[in-house]
């Protein structure tokens, strides 16, 4: 899935939606067949949110090379804003 970095990635979109309804509901009042299926829900959505994770730890790994790498004195700043914009937006991954 495709993440519009501009915004919130639509899998924490889900996974809040998905979080507030379950905490609506009481545990110990559901059947155990619901409560599988809400587990495995459950399991799905962290995969996802640990995805969400992994890819910015990766974006902000690769920007903070950009800075490393950056003499101040001669380098060209709109260069490295530029990487800097490609890599926030997902394009070096």
């Amino acid at each position: 899935m495709e993440s519009n970095h501009q915004t919130t990635d639509q899998r924490v979109v889900y996974a809040r939606d998905f979080l507030t309804g379950a905490r609506r509901r009481k545990v110990a009042e559901l059947p155990p067949s619901v409560l599988v299926r809400e587990l495995a829900e459950c399991r799905r959505q962290l995969g996802q949110i640990l995805d969400v994770l992994d890819e910015d730890a990766g974006r902000l790994a690769a920007i903070r090379a950009v800075f490393a790498r950056f003499d101040w004195e001669a380098d060209d700043r709109q260069c490295a804003l530029e990487e800097i914009e490609r890599i926030a937006g997902g394009e070096d991954q």
